[in-house]
């Protein structure tokens, strides 16, 4: 990475001192900040020139034309700066003025307080977080912002794919998740670029060691199915514990069979919940899809199982199913596969918060499924720890 010469340290000092004046409040250091830059170096992303690569300086062309914004950037944040490193329909002044600038008057910096979401602004002038931006002397005058972290393999966030224009706008469901694959296209070359590196040159950057007994991989986009069975307590003292082992042992293997037929990956079952994760490791698109008819298929085969219980005169096993997609932490851990995440939380909230017999999916999810005509809007729903968001019921 160049050094800045004395004419641009003047105007660096200069735009951090014009932000504080006009009130834009920097976001505080992330509490992994020390490894996140760490990951930065060990990718040698700020020594990269993005221009000169042709597997790069496609990506913000593309993001414009797919979103309908004029403007389109990919910005890396590092300590105190945020460095731009490929543009498009920006003009060469402006380009040479944003090549370095302070990391606490960008708006990319707001990533790093929720690295797992997209960044969208839709008005900058009304946000809270942007409102000030106007104060600032020379303001590039953008009214629309929509950034998509760059998230490396390690979950640590570099920088963002983002969007701008000159009015408030939005953008559709299809247009964010074209934002959020275009990130982690460029993620995944620069991955690429950095085990080459670390295999082919002599001058290879440490690589930070996993916690000892974990490995894990971050996808910015994976699906999370939780089901249980309702009144298992009532069950447990119902049943004779041997036949209850049994019954419970043929739902999870019938369990397994039908994930599996669906290209989901088991995750783990704790009692009587039994939790499988679809996008991970294969990284299908098709994982939301896949993973809700995975659970129509859990309802309707413990729908079966249950009309065979009341045939010999032994009780139901009602299911409820919740399922809600995101980003997530998956990997290794003392050997056992698991994922972690907020995304993990809410689809447990989501089984909690349901009914018996139907599958509860998130907005999200929602989003990206083709059921019409069995879905129902179920509306706001409270769920606990998490507020209230916007879920639909699917009925097998």
């Amino acid at each position: 990475m160049a050094s800045m010469n004395t004419m641009n340290k003047e105007y660096f000092a200069l735009r951090k001192e014009q932000g504080l004046k006009a009130g834009i409040v920097p976001v505080p250091t992330p509490p992994d900040e020390e490894k996140r830059l760490k990951e930065l170096e060990r990718l040698g992303i700020l020594d990269k020139d993005f221009e000169s690569d042709r597997r790069f300086n496609n990506i913000t062309q593309i993001a414009r034309y797919l979103t309908d914004c004029p403007f389109s950037v990919v910005n890396i944040l590092g300590k105190d700066s945020q460095y731009c490193k490929l543009s498009s329909g920006i003009p060469i002044a402006n380009q040479l003025l944003q090549q370095e600038i302070p990391r606490d008057v960008s708006i990319c910096q707001y990533v790093l307080a929720a690295p797992e979401e997209q960044l969208i602004i839709e008005n900058i002038d009304e946000d809270e977080r942007t409102r000030n931006f106007k104060n600032m002397p020379g303001s590039s005058g953008i009214k629309f912002y929509a950034g998509s972290p760059l998230v490396s393999s390690q979950g640590y966030a570099l920088g963002t794919l983002c969007v701008a224009a000159l009015e408030p706008t939005t953008l559709n469901h299809s247009q964010k998740e074209a934002l959020r694959l275009l990130s982690d296209q460029v993620t995944t070359l620069l991955e690429q670029d950095s085990r080459i590196t670390d295999y082919g040159l002599e001058e290879m950057v440490d690589v930070p060691e996993p916690t000892e007994g974990w490995k894990g991989e971050y996808y910015s986009s994976a699906t999370i199915l939780f089901s249980d069975f309702v009144g298992f307590t009532r069950l447990v003292e119902e049943i004779q514990p041997g036949e209850l082992l049994e019954t419970l042992n043929r739902f999870f293997t019938g369990f397994d069979q039908i994930i599996a037929k669906h290209g989901l990956k088991k995750v783990k079952t704790i009692g009587d919940a039994y939790m499988c994760v679809g996008g991970v490791p294969e990284g299908r698109n098709s994982h939301p899809q896949d993973t809700c008819s995975a659970g129509i298929d859990l309802v309707r085969f413990v729908e079966g199982t249950n009309m065979q219980h009341r045939a010999l005169g032994k009780s139901d096993w009602p299911i409820r199913v919740g399922i809600h997609t995101g980003p997530v932490i998956a990997g290794y851990s003392g050997g056992s596969f698991d994922v972690w995440g907020d995304t993990v939380n809410i689809a447990a909230r989501m089984e909690s918060s349901g009914d018996a017999g139907k599958v509860h999916i998130s907005e999200m999810t929602r989003a990206f499924v083709d059921h019409s005509e069995k879905i129902v809007d179920r509306g706001m729903t409270d769920l606990k720890n998490k507020g209230s968001i916007h879920t639909f019921f699917i009925d097998g």
